[in-house]
């Protein structure tokens, strides 16, 4: 199916018009002068797969590009996600790595973080980021942030600058902890990725209420929630609890108990995102639920780059090389490459090339 770019813009819902929908939810194109022009591209049918999402990955992050200066946290944040600290942004100084710029104590609308509490007797700050719901501008999920510099690769001990003091990351994962009893969405996805790459999966804390919490807990919480009925299909549910399972089984514990549920819950999500997969090898426009497709291309690349983020997170190595894995890498690659020289929504990009990425990783 071909479209010239007005029509992509239509389908995509995007106004070719609309500057201020994109500078607030768009990623424009962008060629770096520093940038070489990307090799030209094969078929996504009959390249090697790893040749293929290689390829991809490349050209995508060559052929556009941020600024702290016009977008916001949320874009910014998300193309974090997706390239860890080799996603570079423009700055007031000059081009450089997202995650360098935000360490160092840069900011940017939607990123202002300031100093939280004082949580012990070393006399060390918190460090807190608000909550800005909606906006598509500032961190839209209780510890989203932190969730995405986790898996950006950031040791715990890591410095992160506030103002005029020099913190760590430990001392935003201990606001974190301590803000738990804030998290009126009973949405702990995002808290789940860090605990699991920060802290052993036996790990308990007490919070600003005096109550105990721990990795279990908030994972017990996540398993009994409707997907259905959460964000982006309940993807970044699953994607928390196969974070949180995958470090309980490199820890060498076993499965019990809310362990064997949570494996049980991200298996049989599995086999949904499987069965209700379309014969062109895109994931259901419901997500895992039921089946479903449109010709929107803006809305396929959003649930398929969901689903195959979920997917790459979670599955065993199997799964991953199983003909039906690969024709949604394939169709993934194909999608944006009929969306190439176009526009387009931050989130449903950055999700997309994240698992790609993931997708790349554990298959190499």
């Amino acid at each position: 199916m071909k479209h010239n770019r007005r029509d992509a813009l239509r389908v995509l819902g995007c106004s070719a018009t609309s500057a201020a929908a994109l500078m607030l939810a768009g990623c424009p194109l962008a060629m770096p002068e520093s940038s070489p022009m990307p090799a030209a591209e094969g078929d996504s049918e009959t390249v090697p797969i790893d040749v293929l999402v290689d390829q991809t990955l490349r050209i995508e992050k060559q052929t556009r590009g941020l600024s702290t200066m016009v977008n916001g946290a949320w874009q910014i944040f998300h193309g974090v996600l997706a390239y860890g600290d080799e996603f570079e942004v423009d700055t007031p100084a000059g081009r450089t790595s997202a995650l360098a710029y935000f360490a160092d104590g840069g900011t940017c609308s939607g990123f202002q973080p300031s100093l939280g509490d004082r949580l012990d007797d070393d006399q060390r700050w918190g460090l807190r980021v608000d909550l800005e719901a909606s906006t598509k501008i500032g961190q839209g999920h209780r510890d989203q942030w932190l969730a995405v510099v986790a898996q950006a690769g950031l040791g715990v001990n890591a410095p992160w600058v506030v103002g005029e003091h020099t913190l760590k990351i430990d001392d935003w994962m201990r606001q974190a902890e301590w803000d738990v009893p804030l998290n009126y969405e009973t949405e702990f996805s995002w808290t789940l990725i860090p605990l699991s790459m920060y802290r052993p999966t036996d790990y308990r804390w007490t919070a600003r209420d005096g109550d105990d919490y721990s990795t279990e807990l908030l994972l017990q919480s996540e398993v009994m929630r409707d997907l259905s009925a959460s964000v982006c299909g309940g993807t970044h549910r699953l994607i928390g609890i196969a974070f949180a399972v995958r470090k309980r089984v490199s820890e060498g514990n076993p499965l019990t108990g809310v362990w064997s549920d949570a494996q049980q819950h991200l298996d049989a999500a599995i086999e949904m995102a499987r069965v209700n997969q379309n014969p062109d090898g895109s994931y259901s426009t419901s997500y895992m639920h039921r089946s479903g497709w449109c010709n929107d291309l803006g809305e396929m690349l959003g649930t398929t780059g969901h689903v195959l983020e979920f997917l790459a997170i979670s599955a065993d190595q199997q799964t991953l090389r199983s003909d039906w894995v690969q024709r949604s890498v394939r169709k993934l690659c194909g999608v944006l490459q009929q969306c190439r020289g176009i526009d387009l929504e931050c989130g449903v990009l950055y999700h997309a090339l994240h698992g790609l990425a993931e997708y790349q990783r554990r298959t190499a």
